[in-house]
């Protein structure tokens, strides 16, 4: 392979590397700082009048308590009608996202990457083989050529 091409490569592993752990970070950062709680907990919150606001993504919950008591969140049902009208009841602001907000690149990347790796692999084993059978049939396995020095 070209020197620059693999120049190339290897910084467009270590970008694509960077992002998935810039990703990592990011959403782990947001996990960290409100305690998960059981959707027990929280309906019996919800019904006592101590949730002020809840943000809806998909199946998963978070949300912040009236009294100052700081932020919450868990993954609930994935049909909100379960819980929506004692939320509603109990004058909660209710904000719905989209669950599919995500990095388009990261997602595409993480539901990609095995199967490029996969495909990558079988090229360079079928590449390796080619090279094998083009050797000629008295030369050793090692890559040396006949004086010792590598081929």
């Amino acid at each position: 392979m070209d020197r620059s091409l693999k120049t190339v490569v290897f910084w467009i592993v270590i970008v694509l590397s960077a992002m998935l752990l810039w990703d990592v970070v990011h959403s782990g950062s947001t996990n960290a700082q409100s305690p998960e709680i059981n959707y027990s907990t929280f309906i019996a919150k919800a019904q006592s009048g101590e949730i002020a606001r809840v943000s809806i993504t998909g199946d998963r919950i978070q949300g912040e308590y009236r009294n100052g008591e700081g932020k919450f969140h868990l993954t609930g049902p994935s049909n909100p009608a379960a819980f929506l009208p004692i939320l509603q009841d109990k004058g909660v602001e209710i904000q719905f996202r989209d669950a599919q907000q995500g990095n388009l690149p990261l997602q595409l990347l993480g539901t990609w990457a095995p199967l490029i790796l996969l495909g990558g692999l079988w090229f360079f084993m079928i590449w390796r083989m080619q090279v094998r059978q083009r050797r000629p049939p008295n030369s050793p396995a090692g890559g040396f050529d006949a004086s010792g020095g590598l081929r």
